[in-house]
């Protein structure tokens, strides 16, 4: 099967269910026969345009039925892509383009392109113009494409933070990706009842939910972890599949049972904790839940570690378990030799799921994709610890340099320290992670100003805005006269001062019972000592997980409301008026 690339099982399982549903999205549905009609097309478009083997072509859609469509086609065409966010901000994405040399972007509006950036197409307009010109919709051979797609073609190419300020495209291969797929589509049969694709395509934790069903004749289903099912008739379907970070199962845990899964809810992109996974199972017992580790650089997953519905979830950080089939998993010191089992050392991925290397990046592959002195080849020197029990099981510890995850994100501190240093007036900065009260981790950045420069941390954090993901900027921005260093000349992350609380803005107090008490559950979720009854939830430093807590809260005293009245509505005030008029308010609700 790895030697089949993607585009050929896909129309393999065409062949075997036309009829079924592929994407469903909102309130349209399209089958296989009419997804793989409307990728063929686009791969012809995209061939005629010389598009092919080894080219890269720009995706930059939001989750929807033409994202899937876009990137079927590039790869019929033999093209890779290159997936970029929606909301990636200007700056980032003008490296990304540079960086690739993207001619071509896949994109929510089309443009013609000013001779500095890669001409903008809309997959529908795509779509038309080859449906008008009389295109073929057949699928494509290596008759029609440019050039041969072989397994040893570059299927996508997905960037992740650098340490050096840069961030550097991790290119994986049809044949690590295919070998990837063949293992979860084994693994996890509840892909072939269908499974939600709620996270970016960007982040590679997503290609399991989005080619898994397909390979298998289920249904890929449009969704979002930020608010409840939206009635397209489509809401109480419950999918076979979710894949999740650990911080999506509050939120999973919070919302109705429609976007939870009755088959298998896998979880990756950072530690597992037990206690979390046990307050999502009591509602769902029936699902497995299998902790799912791999990089980006060993193609989206290599290690698990399964847990039956009728399986009891140890407490503390779960284990990520035995590897893949074909992949071999190295445990070494300093001097890249094996240590004892139960001994800490840094883990070395091998075999056929290691990506190819960083796109036009030789030196920095060299240092991470080495030569494997066990069993040949290479492999991946991943910088994440761990140790490996009596019984064969690995278990995850952490990182070995300031790389971090937050909400499943890889962050390289290095790179979030550069943008920050590079702010005009900043003498020098410094990025560390660290946890609020609720025990949710966060960045907080750290600016010394230039001599007689004033900086504004809010301006600061708003100019970071412009330049990085929403997930890599700080939460808190403090401007320090001198970063604290140690005897030796380090950075004393523990002596960095805490972020201050946010003062509370001046505003309308509450005046009943319900209006005190949802200030008081403000103040509680958002860890601020006071919140006024305009005050923002989001403004104030809320997120959807803070409002996933805030509606589980309310229901603990008594009321009814969701987490899209919280994304909705906003204010105390507004969310007082929902109160039920028959519940007392008693003054311990908030406890």
């Amino acid at each position: 099967m790895a030697q089949s690339p993607l585009p050929d099982l896909f129309r393999q399982q065409v062949a075997r269910t036309p009829h079924a549903a592929a994407v469903r999205c909102g309130g349209r549905e399209l089958d296989y026969a009419e997804l793989n009609r409307r990728a063929n097309l686009l791969a012809h478009h995209l061939i005629a345009r010389g598009f092919g083997p080894e080219r890269l072509v720009g995706v930059r859609l939001a989750r929807s039925a033409e994202l899937v469509v876009a990137l079927l086609g590039i790869l019929k065409a033999g093209a890779a892509y290159v997936p970029i966010d929606s909301d990636c901000p200007a700056e980032r994405v003008a490296f990304i383009v540079e960086d690739t040399g993207l001619e071509l972007m896949l994109a929510q509006d089309a443009g013609p392109g000013d001779g500095r950036g890669p001409q903008t197409l809309t997959v529908a307009a795509a779509v038309a113009a080859a449906e008008a010109a009389g295109g073929p919709d057949h699928d494509p051979t290596d008759a029609d494409r440019v050039a041969p797609l072989t397994a040893g073609n570059l299927a996508y190419v997905i960037y992740t933070s650098g340490s050096t300020g840069r961030p550097k495209g991790v290119a994986v291969q049809h044949d690590t990706l295919v070998r990837y797929l063949e293992f979860a589509c084994a693994a996890y049969p509840s892909l072939a009842g269908g499974a939600l694709l709620h996270s970016p395509v960007a982040f590679d934790l997503t290609v399991t939910a989005l080619y898994g069903p397909l390979l298998l004749g289920g249904c890929v289903r449009v969704a979002s972890l930020d608010r409840e099912p939206a009635g397209d008739g489509a809401a109480g379907e419950r999918p076979g599949f979710v894949k999740a970070t650990p911080s999506h199962l509050p939120l999973l845990t919070a919302l109705p049972s429609a976007l939870s899964p009755t088959g298998e809810l896998v979880v990756g992109g950072e530690m597992l904790i037990g206690d979390v996974v046990d307050r999502w199972r009591r509602t769902h017992p029936g699902a497995a839940v299998v902790n799912e580790y791999g990089p980006t650089e060993a193609t989206v997953g290599c290690c698990t570690f399964r847990i039956g519905p009728q399986e009891e979830i140890a407490p503390g950080a779960t284990p990520i378990g035995l590897p893949t089939p074909g992949t071999d998993l190295y445990v070494l010191d300093e001097r890249l030799r094996p240590v004892e089992p139960g001994t800490v050392g840094e883990l070395y991925i091998a075999g056929g799921q290691v990506a190819r290397g960083y796109l036009g990046r030789p030196g920095l592959t060299a240092e991470r994709f080495v030569a494997d002195p066990f069993g040949g080849g290479r492999m991946y020197r991943t910088g994440d610890t761990v140790r490996v029990r009596p019984d064969g099981i690995f278990e995850y510890l952490g990182r070995t340099d300031d790389q971090v995850k937050i909400r499943g994100y890889r962050i390289e501190l290095g790179e979030v320290t550069s943008v920050v240093a590079a702010q005009p007036g900043v003498r020098q900065a410094a990025v560390i992670a660290r946890e609020d009260r609720s025990g949710d981790r966060y960045l907080a950045g750290y600016a010394v100003p230039e001599q007689g420069a004033a900086l504004d941390p809010a301006a600061l954090r708003e100019a970071l805005c412009r330049v990085l993901p929403a997930y890599m900027v700080p939460s808190a921005v403090v401007v320090v006269d001198e970063l604290p260093l140690t005897a030796n000349g380090k950075l004393d992350k523990d002596a960095l001062p805490e972020p201050p609380v946010r003062g509370a803005p001046t505003g309308a107090a509450p005046e009943t019972a319900a209006e005190a008490l949802m200030c008081a559950l403000f103040a509680e979720i958002l860890g601020l000592p006071a919140v006024h009854l305009d005050d923002d939830f989001f403004a104030r430093g809320g997120d959807s997980l803070r409002a996933a807590r805030l509606a589980t809260r309310a229901r603990r005293a008594g009321w009814a409301f969701g987490l899209r009245d919280v994304l909705e509505l906003r204010t105390p005030r507004a969310l007082a008026e929902t109160a039920p008029k028959d519940v007392p308010l008693a003054d311990g609700a908030v406890s």
